[in-house]
């Protein structure tokens, strides 16, 4: 029901035009409670960098100026390569499968990693002191993968589903005012030549 009510707030901002209303949502939207978390510790346990990198590949994006070489670096900080793909299935044998159907291409070439800082437990044992990137993961997005089981894949969805509806919505509205630039722009013109 909750949803419901968010999806008629979200409508009723995109009727009223209320800009501000729709990107403070899609601010909202991105961060995932973190009470769905089931504190299982799979997502640390085993993870991918963008789901379809090797560790060469990661290395290689961490040394360069790449805007996103910030985040390879925290990420190998973090998290050690497996050595076999036997180790992960071991572990997680669903989400291997899930990564590699993601990107069919890239199967073969995909490193999974583990936190060193996570507990037999499941637990991350620097979860005060834990850096940026854990704190906001998971967040919706068409990339993410999910364990199974893990209590923020349905809502991560629902998230992504209302963001790219908030985002059509401003792409749509972008094309008319572009549109109706280019026609007040091409009245002024035929103005100018009378």
């Amino acid at each position: 029901m909750t949803e419901d009510l968010e999806q008629l707030e979200i409508d009723a901002m995109k009727e009223a035009n209320d800009f501000s209303g729709l990107g403070q949502k899609l601010r909202e939207l991105f961060k995932l409670p973190q009470h769905l978390c089931k504190t299982r510790g799979m997502c640390c346990k085993v993870a991918t960098f963008k789901s379809n990198m090797s560790y060469e590949q990661l290395k290689a994006l961490a040394e360069s100026d790449d805007p996103n070489a910030s985040n390879a670096r925290e990420f190998l900080t973090l998290f050690i390569p497996f050595e076999t793909e036997e180790e992960v299935r071991a572990i997680a044998p669903v989400f291997v499968d899930r990564v590699k159907e993601a990107d069919p291409e890239k199967a073969d070439a995909v490193s999974f990693f583990h936190c060193r800082f996570v507990g037999d437990d499941g637990r991350c044992m620097i979860h005060e002191d834990r850096p940026t990137g854990c704190r906001i993961y998971p967040f919706p997005h068409e990339k993410t993968i999910y364990h199974p089981g893990c209590g923020f894949e349905e809502k991560g969805y629902e998230n992504m589903r209302k963001m790219n509806d908030i985002t059509e919505f401003f792409n749509r509205k972008l094309k008319e005012l572009e549109e109706e630039a280019q026609s007040l722009e091409s009245q002024m013109d035929e103005d100018e030549s009378l």
